[in-house]
């Protein structure tokens, strides 16, 4: 492998977070006013559908299928 495609290779990693800051964010996630409806006209900025994936994410039945 090239030393360029080495330096750019996708490789795994893991990330550990503390259950306390993942407790913190649902909470907060949680307590969100979501807008009810798109709030910019222009589609191109995709704000509303951005946001219903945080909002999906957040749903209890989404955590319970997340890998561990």
């Amino acid at each position: 492998m090239s030393a360029t495609a080495e330096a750019t290779a996708i490789r795994p990693f893991r990330v550990e977070v503390p259950e306390e800051q993942l407790a913190e964010l649902r909470r907060r996630l949680a307590a969100t006013r979501w807008p009810s409806t798109e709030l910019v006209a222009d589609r191109g900025r995709q704000v509303a559908s951005r946001s219903a994936r945080v909002q999906e994410a957040e749903r209890p039945s989404a955590r319970a299928t997340r890998p561990a």
